[in-house]
């Protein structure tokens, strides 16, 4: 096939409109990233207050108000000119930029895709100015009667780049994204109050507050923060300070984690794995810990001008920055049981120089739990003491509780038969015997099951199959078929967030059809009387705000139902680690090969592997 043919044309300049709108889509993705500019813009100015109001989440209007320092009348029409600001004076600034702003795009962008109206009064001037500019052109401007600060309206975002606004996502998507905007700068900045309003219902309503954990308790509830600890450190000049979770309160997504560079919220690979790096040996994979992490850096050691949006920084001393982080995390925790060689003290990382060290990303090579007494520690840590437990020696394995049964004997009834394992009796030296009988299963690092079928062997994967009978179960349950609840002696209480807020109002129905007995208690709270009887991870409510998050970020265009099921059998199966009787592998077993689809979990994985015998013997050279 011929290539087309290019016909060649001549260099010339972008018609300034152009220069424009490009510019607009570097910095104005969504209304979230309009709302981050303006709110950003209010914190330069000094604001205490600030309110913001959104109308169908920001695509049809979005109004920031502060009372902040204003704008003088003379400077109002300079200030939504393009790389127009009061920040910064010339590129020599760039390498010591106090500010969040400074590319002076953001109103200008703003301004020239959407309805643009600018009102501020600065405190020497008796009146204020109104500027009103619709896709770029100006069409009114005029004095006008206002307290001190600013107000920015910016209202049909895109309306006049029909294509961009097809990219848009739903409505509750957007609110969602600038919820989460709003919650950063929130938590980023204790001491100024926040106001945030979506289509006349107040969303959030934050007081100053004089510290960072009064304003975790404002956004998340008390129940989250009462699962946080302080943690702070300092090296190189660098400092960081925040809170961190437990690592027995986790989610399933890192929605719980904010990073924040010199109070910049800030996505950085290297941070996200020293948070992570430093739970590595108490949480199991695919679980996050919630984390505030502040670092404070000297602005001359970040740059900040790599993003148009200014989401991302660049560190000098990022090995550094790493370890300081990781490190201040494990003190806290007392998670930090290095053997002697294994990793460098922060005394030590004083003399790293950037480029050097410990790798600012990046999981490899990572130890193992030491197999020594601070592997000890750790189990008793995550698990409670155990049987035998000796401080010098020694100690033995084993529980001193035996494990919870997962599945009763008399939940499988009379009428539901039992998987038994076909083929030539079990050797009972190979497995040893439960109460007389020959043991089929076996479990391998507490994650795969073993068993032998007539002529092969079998390996199932115990979170895959889990997922399977829980996914089937729940989809019965949304069908009418009544399930067993489990009352909970003592109800809990769950404070949402806004997010899960408005996902259990919209799910609430089907959440109970599955089980879960839960009540509005005013606020932002519900209550929960009752789980599924058979459920394994409740958590003290984990599960269910699990399950919300992901509601909440689940796209306008798939079914709820099937986000609920997919999320409720992720979140609710056995984990991989966590150990099984006998009868519960059994009981596994059993109801995995009473579903529809027991070959597959719900996203897909296969449950089981068949290992023929045919295989083994050619994989030992005896045919």
């Amino acid at each position: 096939m011929n290539a087309p043919r290019v016909e060649r044309r001549p260099i010339r300049l972008l018609d300034p409109s152009c220069v424009e709108r490009i510019a607009a889509g570097e910095v104005v993705e969504k209304p979230a990233s309009a709302v981050k500019e303006l709110v950003e813009n209010a914190l330069d100015a000094g604001a205490r207050h600030v309110i913001i109001r959104l109308r169908r989440g920001g695509l049809e209007e979005i109004v920031v108000e502060d009372d902040g320092t204003g704008i003088p009348a003379r400077e109002i029409p300079l200030a939504v000119e393009r790389h127009a600001t009061s920040k910064i004076a010339g590129s020599g600034d760039l390498l010591d930029v106090h500010s969040f702003g400074f590319r002076g795009e953001a109103l200008a962008s703003i301004a020239s895709v959407s309805r643009f109206s600018l009102r501020s009064r600065c405190a020497e001037e008796d009146t204020g100015m109104r500027l009103d500019i619709v896709g770029g052109r100006l069409e009114r401007k005029e004095p006008v009667a206002r307290h001190v600060g600013t107000t920015v309206i910016a209202a049909d975002l895109f309306f006049n780049l029909p294509a961009r606004r097809q990219f848009l996502k739903s409505e509750s998507a957007e609110k969602r994204a600038v919820h989460q905007v709003v919650t950063a700068l929130a938590l980023a900045h204790p001491e100024v109050a926040f106001r945030l309003e979506s289509d006349g219902k107040v969303v959030l309503d934050l007081a100053a507050a004089l510290d960072l954990e009064t304003r975790v308790h404002g956004i998340f509830g008390s129940s989250v923060a009462a699962h946080l600890r302080r943690f702070e450190a300092e090296l190189q000049g660098m400092r960081v300070e925040g809170l961190c979770s437990l690592p027995t309160y986790t989610r399933g997504n890192r929605t719980g984690q904010f990073l924040f560079v010199n109070r910049r919220a800030v996505v950085d690979k290297g941070l996200m794995h020293a948070v992570q790096h430093a739970y590595r040996e108490v949480i199991p994979g695919g679980r996050f810990p919630l984390a505030l992490v502040f670092l404070e850096v000297p602005p001359s050691r970040v740059d900040v001008n790599i993003h148009p949006t200014k989401a991302e920084v660049r560190l000098r001393d990022g090995a550094a920055a790493h370890e300081l982080v990781r490190h201040a995390i494990q003190d806290a925790l007392s998670l930090r049981r290095e053997r002697p060689g294994e990793g460098p003290t922060l005394s030590q990382l004083a003399d790293v120089r950037p480029g050097e060290g410990t790798p600012a990303q990046g999981g490899e090579g990572e130890s193992e739990v030491p197999d020594s007494l601070d592997r000890i520690a750790h189990e008793v840590f995550l698990h409670g003491p155990t049987e035998g437990y000796s401080k010098s020696y020694g100690p033995k394995w084993s529980r001193q509780k035996e494990e919870p049964r997962l599945f009763p004997p008399s939940a499988l009834g009379e009428e539901s038969g039992h998987f038994v394992p076909s083929g030539a009796p079990v050797d009972p030296g190979l497995g040893g015997e439960e109460n007389g009988s020959p043991q089929l299963f076996w479990q391998l690092h507490n994650t795969f099951i073993l068993t032998q079928i007539r002529g092969a062997l079998v390996i199932v994967d115990q979170h895959n199959s889990h997922e399977r009978i829980l996914y089937n179960e729940g989809k019965k349950a949304l069908e009418g078929r009544p399930v067993a609840v489990q009352q909970l002696l003592f109800p809990t209480t769950l404070e949402l967030s806004p997010d899960e807020l408005a996902a259990y109002e919209v799910h609430a129905g089907d959440l109970e059809k599955m089980g879960f007995a839960t009540e509005p208690f005013g606020g932002n709270t519900i209550l929960v009387r009752g789980i599924p009887s058979d459920l394994r991870n409740w958590n003290d409510g984990a599960l269910l705000r699990d399950i919300l998050v992901d509601l909440a970020e689940a796209t306008g265009g798939s079914d709820p139902r099937e986000a609920i099921l997919a999320s409720y059998a992720c979140h609710g199966a056995i984990r991989a680690g966590e150990k099984l009787t006998l009868p519960e592998m059994q009981a596994l077993m059993d109801r995995l090969f009473a579903t529809d689809l027991p070959y597959s979990c719900p996203h897909g994985r296969p449950t089981l592997i068949r290992i023929g015998l045919a295989e083994l013997e050619r994989r030992f050279q005896r045919r």
